[in-house]
């Protein structure tokens, strides 16, 4: 099964996978964080995805919101969340976060190459802690995620 990104389908593979997945769960292991990402500045044929699949409308943005303790806890897709409800956010337009995903073969360098671009809510020592420990092994788990990219 081929699965879409975004939608809510891609994020509970990523969610399953990421459980699923030693080097992962080794990783996450100690960390109870939520944590949530924002995709802003959607393309066109992004908004009338979302329109169509979810019957949203007036969309500003799109998040993945990530559940972590000792694993992935929980994902959720949201359309136009409130970013004020949560404590750890990163920000970027939607074709960052596709930059990232296209070049995953390297997420270290894929993650340093957008982190200018990148607008962060939180404390932002323990989200580089965070993402040093779990951006590798997550990565390779995305990429086995068979996916059709919105651009």
């Amino acid at each position: 099964m081929t699965y879409i990104f975004p939608s809510r389908e891609w994020v509970n593979a990523l969610c399953s996978n990421l459980n699923n997945d030693r080097d992962f769960l080794n990783a996450i292991n100690g960390w109870k964080i939520d944590v949530l990402l924002i995709g802003k500045n959607l393309s066109n044929n992004v908004i009338k995805y979302l329109q169509k699949t979810y019957g949203a409308n007036d969309i500003k943005y799109i998040g993945i919101l990530l559940k972590f303790n000792n694993s992935c806890n929980e994902a959720s897709f949201l359309v136009n969340p409130s970013v004020d409800s949560y404590q750890y956010v990163v920000m970027a337009d939607y074709d960052v976060w596709l930059k990232v995903l296209e070049n995953l073969d390297d997420p270290i360098t894929a993650m340093l190459s957008v982190f200018r671009k990148l607008e962060v809510r939180g404390n932002m020592v323990t989200l580089v802690r965070l993402a040093a420990n779990i951006v590798s092994p997550m990565a390779r788990v995305i990429m086995k995620i068979p996916t059709e990219i919105i651009k």
